[in-house]
């Protein structure tokens, strides 16, 4: 019944392009698990600028269209179980030349071109371009209206680091070491052009 109602609502804004970019209440997140001496713990990253475009049509998702860019230097690790000193090795690495390599590899880009039904939301395919590595990747996404008249694309994924030629990173001889999968989670506001 939600989503009848939403697409209802939705369906007067159909083929509509709308503008992706940070706001209040949104966010755009992974998680890196740990294993070895550190299972259970997990890291919890946050792209601060991103930006792009959503061409929405909920009549019609499969003629929907993204194109989202995030900047890679943009991550910040939002740990509170680390000390400060570690808190900033964290995000070294993470920005370093072993993984994102931001001096090299300035942005992360997302597009995908069409979405189709899937319970309450959609299910997106698109490239995830990292590293200058671009791989399919699935996206469950939700869709509903914000108060002040934006939309908002609540969404899940997954990342896989050696899809993008990058080593799970690891310490003390590999006692302590990082899961190859990446959970992604993303709560974005779509304001209309």
């Amino acid at each position: 019944m939600r989503i009848s109602i939403l697409l209802a609502l939705a369906s007067g804004l159909s083929a509509q392009t709308y503008e992706i970019r940070p706001a209040a209440g949104t966010r755009f997140a992974l998680e890196v698990a740990k294993t070895g001496l550190m299972s259970g713990k997990k890291h919890l990253f946050v792209f601060e600028r991103y930006g792009g475009t959503i061409q929405y049509d909920a009549a019609a998702p499969e003629k929907s269209a993204v194109d989202l860019t995030i900047e890679s230097a943009s991550i910040v690790c939002k740990d509170t179980w680390i000390g400060e000193k570690d808190l900033r090795k964290v995000t070294e690495t993470a920005i370093g030349p072993d993984m994102l390599e931001v001096s090299k590899h300035p942005q992360m880009q997302f597009r995908a071109a069409g979405a189709s039904k899937s319970g309450d939301g959609f299910v997106v395919q698109g490239t995830l371009t990292i590293r200058g590595i671009a791989k399919p990747v699935t996206v469950n996404v939700t869709v509903k209206p914000r108060p002040d008249g934006s939309l908002e694309f609540a969404g899940k994924s997954e990342v896989k680091l050696r899809d993008y030629g990058l080593k799970p990173p690891s310490a003390a001889l590999g006692a302590i070491g990082t899961k190859n999968e990446m959970p992604v989670d993303f709560n974005l506001a779509a304001v209309r052009k």
